[in-house]
């Protein structure tokens, strides 16, 4: 018998690889299956009738949307989460099926995810997000000694002069210090409840603020209790349309503002790595820590992130998946991974656990003339775990309002980059006043964008590079290797090699050595592995990349070397061996070295060839130098089971002539998302690899196939 999960699986388009034919896809380019449609945020403001319901449908789906994600706002006839919220819903969901469109639901009363619309302050308060905060600081003076009670259960003496900290027991609630070599300040330790601000659709003020808790993510039962009022609730009305008219949940931005905790922290620790964390907690408190207490630091990372990917993002993927349904979700401050490691533990950890990975495009933050590669994230785990899909929260708190032509170069900028599933925003209930969807051009670029990323949902990724992503370096309070990161993908971008990121867990848990190269979940293989300047390396990751390189796989260390192989506990790390074969090149940009580690080309573009003796023209006194059009050609290949997709496109603010060789021969057409016509695209063969030539006007794409 086939369980009810299973024959979802089989029909949704977040589950497992789609394999189709290019005559299939063909057949289907004109109007993709709706499931694969991209949607529009519709905040629900003010009284929401039925006339306000109906209306609005029309509207959205005149403009050519397919689908639309329900959005609770401001100034509701009902609270948040109350039945009558529910009947509306139930309302508006019976609605969009008249339309025939498609629904997703946001899974919180606005923003993070998580606060169950201030259900855990006033009903379950006991189950509210928890940090390690400061609980007591007790100066001591040079030759002083103590002995006291204080509140909290670890402790660290802090120098004045800038000394290395000390650690001071807590025994029996009790701390005794004797001050040497100066002035000291002892930091206790403890836990207490607190959360990162909420903008709550059930506040009175309509402010962002700590009233309404988010809930311990790191608790399962206090993320069950999330999952109860929410989800549940929302199956009691919808259920009978899960998986048909109602296809998912999307959550936004769960973070932490404060040092995570929960009540079986200890325990977990302890389960995990080894050893008695207590009395290193004090430290995490201090900006100066030793070498100790920093590898204890990423020992603690290590922990809670776990703990919010299986407890939180997990635990509703789980949910969803059982329900027929899928879980989107985009963390806080995804374009910078700093903020985002420290308020989030590990992206690629807790995007691994979902069904469609996301990120969060905002603050014209993919716009022309900006360089932004973090949408390579959501579609590296994407590739990584077998999932076909990667979305994008689009277009929110833009300053400056797309027009159509921009809203397409924002889209075509991450189609590129594996994007392939979009959110736009925003959709406000019953507003009469224009905003850039109203612009009659929408409906041409909601139809251009779901044959577009309905050709790139299918089949499997094409990129052959992989680049290690050091996660546990930012644990280690390394921040300036972000830098170096950002710089390595985007030199790689713009010598036209794609690439995925892969984490330390990744090369357990989906990567597989097979024929000399790293096998993915989609199927795909990469043949170079990319160490750039990082820190740290799990001993398991290591392992991993001897036997890639041992079968014939390429490695190559860029920028600065790792120093330490961490097992179990980062607190007895082992120094990193010499590997001489492996590749190594300390500068970071494009040299002849980096070049040589690249596998065949998937899209090459072709350089004229020097004449002999010619010297490159001078530039005039003053004069800069121009970035060369070909630098921003951008692409991305997908392989279907008798063909393969290229799509390319001009990020520059010139046209571009050029001359490109792509991987494989055969016949070539020209794919056109905007009408959905498929006609011959001339091209020659040229030592076994299809030669194009094309002129790219600025922010033009091209969609090609070859069979």
């Amino acid at each position: 018998m086939i369980s009810g999960s299973a024959i979802y699986a089989q029909t949704k388009s977040w589950s497992g690889i789609h394999k189709v034919t290019l005559e299939q896809a063909a057949e289907r380019f004109q109007n993709p299956p709706q499931e694969f449609a991209s949607h529009v945020i519709w905040g629900w403001e003010g009284p929401m009738d039925l006339k306000t319901i109906q209306s609005d449908l029309d509207s959205i789906k005149a403009k050519g949307f397919q689908s639309v994600i329900f959005e609770a706002g401001y100034k509701l006839p009902y609270e948040y989460l109350s039945e009558d919220w529910f009947k509306g819903i139930q309302t508006g969901v019976k609605e969009a099926k008249k339309r025939g469109l498609k629904v997703w639901i946001i899974d919180e009363g606005k923003y993070p995810s998580g606060f169950a619309g201030g259900k855990f302050s006033k009903e379950k308060p006991e189950m509210r997000m928890k940090a390690i905060v400061q609980t007591e600081k007790i100066a001591v003076a040079e030759g002083q000694s103590i002995s006291q009670q204080v509140s909290g259960f670890s402790a660290v003496a802090v120098s004045r002069s800038g000394k290395p900290n000390q650690t001071v027991p807590v025994v029996g609630g009790k701390v005794n210090f004797t001050a040497t070599c100066g002035d000291w300040d002892i930091i206790v330790a403890g836990s207490d409840y607190r959360t990162g601000q909420t903008r709550a659709v059930n506040n009175p003020t309509g402010g962002k603020d700590t009233t309404n808790s988010l809930c311990d993510y790191l608790s399962p039962e206090a993320v069950r209790q999330f999952i109860d009022w929410t989800h549940e609730q929302y199956k009691k009305y919808l259920g009978k349309e899960f998986g048909t008219t109602v296809l998912g949940f999307r959550g936004d931005e769960p973070d932490f503002a404060y040092l995570p905790w929960t009540p079986n922290m200890v325990a977990e620790f302890k389960a995990r790595k080894g050893y008695d964390p207590t009395p290193y907690f004090a430290s995490l408190l201090t900006s100066n820590q030793t070498v100790v207490e920093n590898r204890f630091r990423a020992d603690y990372w290590d922990v809670w992130s776990e703990l919010f990917a299986v407890n939180f993002f997990q635990q509703q993927a789980d949910w969803c998946e059982e329900n027929g349904l899928a879980h989107i979700t985009h963390l806080n401050n995804d374009h910078n991974m700093p903020v985002c490691i420290r308020a989030g533990g590990n992206l690629f950890r807790n995007l691994s656990k979902i069904q469609v990975p996301g990120v969060d495009a905002i603050w014209n933050q993919i716009w022309p003339e900006t360089v932004n590669d973090f949408p390579k994230f959501a579609s590296s785990v994407s590739h990584v775990y077998g999932k076909p899909r990667a979305f994008s929260e689009s277009f929110a708190a833009y300053n400056t309002p797309p027009s159509i032509p921009q809203a397409k170069y924002a889209v075509d900028y991450q189609i590129v980059r594996g994007i392939n599933f979009f959110e736009f925003m925003f959709w406000m209930a019953g507003s009469q006043r224009p905003n850039w969807m109203t612009d009659p051009r929408m409906k041409g670029l909601n139809e251009y964008t779901n044959r577009a990323t309905y050709l790139f949902s299918v089949g499997k990724p094409g990129a052959k590079v992989a680049m290690y992503y050091p996660s546990s370096t930012f644990w280690l309070n390394n921040q300036a290797v972000n830098q170096d990161l950002v710089n390595a993908a985007h030199i790689l971008l713009q010598n036209q090699k794609d690439f995925d990121w892969v984490d330390d867990d990744a090369f357990t848990e989906a990567l597989e050595v097979v024929d000399g190269g790293f096998k993915n979940m989609s199927g795909q293989t990469y043949n170079t592995l990319i160490i750039p300047s990082c820190d740290a390396i799990k001993i398991s990751t290591w392992e991993k990349i001897r036997e890639f390189a041992q079968a014939g796989g390429t490695v190559l260390f860029w920028g600065r070397k790792p120093t330490m192989l961490v097992g179990k506990t980062f607190m007895n790390p082992m120094p990193v061996p010499d590997v001489p074969e492996w590749l190594y090149e300390p500068s970071l940009s494009w040299t002849a070295r980096v070049a040589s580690a690249m596998p065949s080309p998937e899209f090459e573009i072709v350089k004229p060839t020097p004449v002999p003796g010619q010297r490159p023209a001078r530039r005039a006194p003053g004069e800069v130098q121009k970035a060369d059009p070909n630098t921003f050609i951008n692409y991305s290949r997908r392989v279907i089971d008798d063909a393969e997709f290229f799509f390319i496109f001009n990020e520059g603010e010139e046209s571009c002539t050029f001359k490109a060789d792509l991987c494989k021969t055969g016949e070539v057409k020209k794919w056109d998302a905007t009408t959905g016509e498929v006609s011959p695209f001339e091209a020659d063969t040229v030592d076994g690899k299809t030669r194009i030539e094309m002129t790219l006007a600025p922010w033009e794409s091209v969609i090609i196939s070859i069979k």
